[in-house]
């Protein structure tokens, strides 16, 4: 005799079947042969050695001797078991394929709100503690869930991370299984056009006008003369500024040597921006001596291994009294 499940019916199975009671829970009447009966189909051969389908009258003459469950590799297991049919008992196990991925990963739902309202370099950057509710709700009195592995792919703001999923009370030490999640639709970099700022420092204002004076001895101070002076060393000069993020609660940014990033700051969190290797480009440059300050057209054009366009802000450099 053999058991052939029923593929059409292979998640309705996975949906249906208390696997983790019998399997690693000690229940050993979480599964009986009805409970497969409507998802399988049994065969055996008759007296002439032909092949044929166990009908509904047939399959009342069967009963369960024994059933296992057998744990593989890939997580590609086995619900085993043997049967009596007519009184005879079967000499053959019986085997029903379960991917355990596919069984528990129906347990957990990604929280598609959650990525929308981020930028994918700080929660990447910062995964797991980012994460808060990435997964929706689950039943954290049946399993605990570590996530980790977080892979960023910043050319399509997605998310890739895995989640060793626990039992919680079954007395395992190992997860029981290793899913594979994406979470998709991050904030592209884009979205900081309009809200990335830069104001200038003390020492901006002292070193712009310290060079400017320098220059002032050989040549005429235009506004040519200065974008070609910034122009050299865009970074530079940026790096000298106070980063921040102009939007409904505003907030600050700072420099980890060519990285900027978000903080925690005064109740407002900029913790999911992490612009690694960020590149800047001074585009424009304009010197009002009455005014005594330098208005810059800075421009991001990469960060986190990706060319980046349209986000661009100004930075006015004061106190240039030459």
């Amino acid at each position: 005799m053999v058991v052939e499940p029923i593929k059409a019916k292979t998640a309705q199975m996975l949906a249906t079947l208390k696997i983790e009671d019998f399997a690693w829970r000690g229940d050993k009447d979480a599964i009986k042969l009805a409970d497969l009966l409507p998802f399988v189909t049994f065969k055996a051969s008759d007296l002439d050695g032909e092949p044929y389908t166990l009908t509904a009258e047939d399959l009342k003459q069967l009963e369960l001797v024994d059933m296992m469950y057998e744990e593989h590799g890939s997580y590609n297991d086995y619900i085993a078991f043997k049967v009596r049919y007519n009184h005879i008992l079967g000499t053959s196990v019986l085997r029903i394929p379960v991917s355990r991925r596919d069984y528990f990963v129906q347990k957990f739902e990604m929280n598609k709100d959650f990525a929308p309202q981020y930028y994918l370099g700080g929660i990447a950057h910062l995964f797991p503690a980012s994460a808060g509710e990435i997964l929706k709700g689950y039943d954290r009195k049946k399993y605990a869930v570590v996530l980790t592995d977080a892979r960023a792919d910043h050319s399509n703001n997605n998310l890739s991370f895995r989640g060793l999923v626990h039992l919680v009370g079954a007395g395992m030490e190992d997860p029981v299984v290793v899913l594979d999640f994406e979470a998709k639709g991050f904030k592209p970099l884009s979205a900081l056009q309009g809200q990335l700022t830069f104001v200038t420092s003390g020492e901006l204002n002292e070193r712009m006008r310290d060079r400017l004076k320098k220059i002032q001895k050989s040549k005429a101070i235009t506004d040519a003369v200065v974008l070609q002076l910034v122009q050299n060393n865009p970074n530079y000069w940026i790096k000298l500024a106070s980063p921040g993020i102009q939007n409904t609660y505003g907030g600050e940014l700072q420099w980890d040597g060519d990285n900027l990033e978000g903080v925690l700051s005064g109740g407002h969190d900029t913790r999911d921006i992490y612009l690694e290797d960020a590149r800047f480009a001074i585009n424009s440059a304009r010197y009002d001596k009455a005014a005594g300050t330098v208005t810059l057209g800075v421009e991001l054009i990469a960060a986190n291994g990706i060319a980046v366009s349209g986000v661009r802000t100004t930075l006015v450099v004061r106190s240039v009294n030459l």
